[in-house]
């Protein structure tokens, strides 16, 4: 089991429906043991958890406060009736850089003691410009061709130009050190939208932890420029527009 690494690679979405429209950014992201985040941070005088280019704060994750991450999201999970009590707990996301965070999605994988694969996972995802959070507890069934799978429906708006009326599709092939998982939007078991991280863990050495600083940068306000700037390409494009589900009620109950 890796408990700590960088893990680099790339993000790629890809709209099917009604119209082909694809990107796929580099991207870098923290694996990370949450039951013990002290080593990962020692390793290089630039990160810490407070005033240091990247930053790790218990309160950017799950629900703003300062209790221990590990605690936050073993009882998240309970709450959403996955028995995490026993077993390590792993992070994949974006750490505080250069003052900047958001988290499109967080994962958090559960491996039960003396096992190389997840048996299930906690996806926090949050959106924009809302800033909203929401949380999917995620049961892994393994499959044949060795990979994890699972589906469930869409609760929870994010983009703007997909309806809710969808199911997520997760396809997650874990062989560490390589790391590939996918995500699919599907209306009555057509795929609409596809989400992928393709990536690969590395150690965490003082110079692979100093060299995603100064090549990415702030990854918070890229994020968001490259989510801003997708969108207006959909929109250019034709996408259809749908309203917050929160709006559509507020206009309901005044009518």
């Amino acid at each position: 089991m890796i408990r700590h690494a960088i893990a680099r690679g790339n993000v790629w979405h890809r709209r099917h429906q009604p119209f082909d429209h694809h990107f796929s950014y580099p991207v870098w992201l923290v694996w990370c043991d949450i039951s013990d985040i002290s080593p990962l941070l020692s390793r290089h005088w630039l990160w810490g958890d407070r005033w240091r280019p990247v930053v790790f704060r218990h309160q950017d994750f799950v629900d703003g406060s300062d209790r221990p991450l590990d605690e936050k999201v073993r009882e998240k999970a309970k709450l959403q009736g996955l028995d995490w009590h026993h077993g390590r707990v792993i992070m994949l996301g974006q750490w505080r850089t250069l003052g900047s965070l958001f988290n499109p999605l967080v994962l958090y994988l559960h491996f039960a003691d003396g096992e190389d694969q997840p048996d299930s996972l906690l996806a926090e995802v949050q959106n924009t410009p809302w800033k909203q959070r929401h949380f999917y507890a995620v049961p892994l069934c393994s499959q044949r061709d060795g990979s994890l799978q699972a589906d469930h429906s869409k609760e929870f708006h994010v983009s703007p130009f997909l309806p809710m009326a969808l199911r997520y599709h997760w396809r997650l092939h874990v062989a560490l050190p390589e790391l590939r998982i996918v995500l699919e939007d599907r209306d009555n078991e057509q795929p609409v939208f596809t989400a992928g991280l393709q990536l690969s863990l590395q150690e965490p050495t003082p110079a692979t932890m100093n060299r995603v600083i100064w090549q990415f940068g702030a990854r918070g306000l890229a994020t968001l420029r490259g989510i801003y700037w997708q969108a207006w390409r959909l929109w250019r494009k034709g996408a259809v527009f749908h309203s917050h589900p929160d709006k559509q009620k507020a206009s309901s109950r005044k009518r």
